[in-house]
C-alpha cells in the first residue's frame, strides 16, 4: 500500500487530496499542485509575525556583518504560489543563530522539505522547474 500522507516538520501533504498542510507558518491547508516557487530562508527573528513572512532575511553564510547587530534568525521554507500568494514554513521552533547546532538541523529539515516541493513543481509546474 502507498503512503498518503507525507510529513515533514511544520507541513504535511496528502498525496490523495493534492492538498498540503502547514502547521507552523501559514496555518492552513492549501492545493500544492499551484506552487510555482520553493526557496529555503533566514527570516530576521524580530520581524517573524509582525509582517508578510520573508520579507525582512539575513543571508545564509558567514561573515555577515548583520549577524552581529541582529543575529537571531527563524528558518523556513518560502513558498510562492501560482497567484503570487507568498506562504511559509518554519523549520525553526524558536529563534537561532546561524551556524549553531539548531540552526545547521533547522536548515536540513527545510532543504528536505524544499526538495519535496521541488518534486511538486516540477510535476505540476513543469515551466516553473
Amino acid at each position: 500500500m502507498s503512503e498518503t500522507i507525507k510529513y515533514f516538520d511544520g507541513v504535511s501533504f496528502n498525496l490523495n487530496d493534492k492538498t498540503m498542510t502547514i502547521e507552523n507558518g501559514t496555518n492552513g491547508t492549501f492545493d500544492y499542485r499551484r506552487i510555482k516557487r520553493a526557496l529555503v530562508l533566514n527570516e530576521k527573528a524580530k520581524f517573524k509575525g509582525s509582517q508578510p513572512p520573508f520579507t525582512q532575511l539575513l543571508p545564509h553564510g558567514p561573515g555577515i556583518p548583520a549577524i552581529l547587530t541582529d543575529p537571531y534568525v527563524y528558518v523556513g521554507v518560502k513558498i510562492v504560489m501560482d497567484d503570487e500568494t507568498i506562504l511559509c514554513v518554519y523549520t525553526s521552533k524558536e529563534e537561532t543563530q546561524t551556524g549553531t547546532d539548531q540552526y545547521i538541523e533547522d536548515r536540513k529539515r527545510a532543504k528536505e522539505i524544499e526538495a519535496f516541493l521541488r518534486k511538486i513543481i516540477h510535476k505540476y509546474q513543469p515551466s516553473e522547474a
